[in-house]
């Protein structure tokens, strides 16, 4: 999505679908701007390739999403769009210098 008065990009979302899993699609990354956000486009986005799917590919009965507990925005776009949770997914992350110190103290 572009804005109209200055053509820059205000936001996308992207969406996959398999010939060999006609029935699943997956709504990836969705988008937007921080100048636009407040707008509602994000839900917009979504639901209008969600509109699109469901012309193009009516045999498509599963759409999947992900997103973080910690992104309260696109959550709350989720949930109005009718999507459930499905599965949890715990992501680690340490400093390379922490585990440099800690190999080097385990000798």
């Amino acid at each position: 999505m572009r804005d109209s008065a200055t053509g820059k990009i205000a936001g996308f979302t992207e969406l996959m679908w398999n010939p060999h899993k006609p029935t699943f699609a997956h709504q990836g990354i969705t988008a937007v701007w921080p100048q636009y956000r407040g707008k509602r486009l994000g839900r917009w986005l979504k639901a209008e390739l969600l509109k699109k799917l469901q012309a193009e590919r009516p045999d498509v009965t599963i759409v999947r999403t992900e997103n973080a507990d910690s992104n309260e925005a696109m959550l709350k776009i989720n949930t109005e769009l009718g999507f459930k949770p499905y599965l949890a997914e715990h992501v680690w992350q340490v400093p390379t210098e922490t585990v440099k110190a800690y190999l080097s103290s385990a000798g």
